[in-house]
């Protein structure tokens, strides 16, 4: 199970389940711009199974943002949590623009995709593997 999660986060995923929820009113790389409020759900198939996905973005003390990204099947969940300052969100906004082009027919058919930044390779490389700014917790309940 944990490399099931650890392989979903980490590999760009290709097939998408069309059944999500979005409370966004506008779209995540403007959300990150600045920092706005935002969540989306949604699920993704990923070699035959069906993860459920929660991602937010919320504004934490002294100008920071959480983004946050929940990968959950059955009773258990990988959590990824990412700290950005002020001065990082620019380029984040950026490279989730650019990438959310690339991606458009992907993201029309499941919304989830737009939010999820551990299929962009840029920040991915920049951040997400880097422990000042991000980190990966696991659970067994939800």
């Amino acid at each position: 199970m944990k490399k099931a999660f650890l392989n979903i986060a980490i590999v760009f995923v290709a097939f998408f389940v069309p059944n999500q929820t979005s409370f966004a009113q506008i779209p995540f790389p403007q959300a990150i711009a600045t920092c706005e409020e935002y969540s989306q759900d949604g699920t993704i198939e990923y070699k035959g199974e069906a993860f459920d996905l929660t991602i937010t973005l919320n504004k934490a003390k002294d100008n920071r943002c959480i983004y946050k990204e929940k990968i959950h099947q059955n009773r258990s969940y990988q959590m990824l949590t990412c700290e950005f300052t002020k001065n990082q969100l620019g380029f984040l906004s950026d490279s989730m623009t650019r990438f959310n082009k690339e991606f458009k027919k992907q993201i029309d058919k499941n919304k989830i995709f737009e939010a999820k930044m551990t299929t962009n390779g840029e920040i991915f490389q920049k951040y997400l593997v880097n422990p000042n700014y991000c980190k990966i917790t696991h659970s067994k309940s939800k």
